[in-house]
């Protein structure tokens, strides 16, 4: 099952991502540039970043950004945000290669919690605990990404949590 760490800004980001690179986790970059010294080939670069496409071995859009134009432009691993099990299949259709559902747990901007339902083939997003990621492998999901149970951490915190999510990927 995958873990996918998601960036949320402030103060040592590069030394954040190390740390779940070295974890096993894979990043999503959602920063206003890209930073230097990562290892872009092991990263998941926002497609809203400057120059992301040409440089991203990996491309991770929105919502609402448009799939199909996006997979004409770039032939790497494609992933794309979706609030619907619907949606979600859409962006597949669309070449989309996995597709972040949200939220599950947790509501965010105004969306209600969505629970379990049409996770299959999906990627959680939206308060997964380590303690949730074997119900969403049992959904069906393919993978957990997190946020704020990761990012929002001091480091040290950080680092234990992953562990955490590191043992229940597994």
């Amino acid at each position: 099952m995958r873990l996918i760490v998601i960036t949320g800004g402030g103060e040592s980001l590069i030394e954040r991502v190390q740390l779940a690179l070295d974890a096993g986790a894979e990043v999503l970059i959602r920063e206003p540039a890209i930073p230097e010294g990562l290892p872009l080939d092991r990263l998941i670069l926002h497609a809203r970043m400057p120059g992301a496409s040409q440089v991203a071995y990996a491309l991770h859009l929105s919502a609402d950004m448009d799939v199909a134009a996006c997979r004409k432009r770039f032939a790497g691993p494609l992933s794309a945000s979706a609030h619907s099990p619907e949606a979600a299949a859409q962006k597949r259709d669309l070449g989309a290669d996995a597709v972040f559902l949200s939220p599950i747990f947790a509501a965010r901007h105004g969306r209600p919690a969505r629970g379990l339902v049409g996770i299959e083939g999906c990627i959680a997003l939206g308060g997964v605990l380590p303690e949730h990621v074997a119900t969403c492998a049992q959904a069906g999901a393919v993978g957990v990404a997190v946020l704020g149970g990761i990012w929002s951490l001091p480091l040290g915190q950080m680092a234990s949590r992953l562990y955490r999510y590191q043992v229940a990927t597994k």
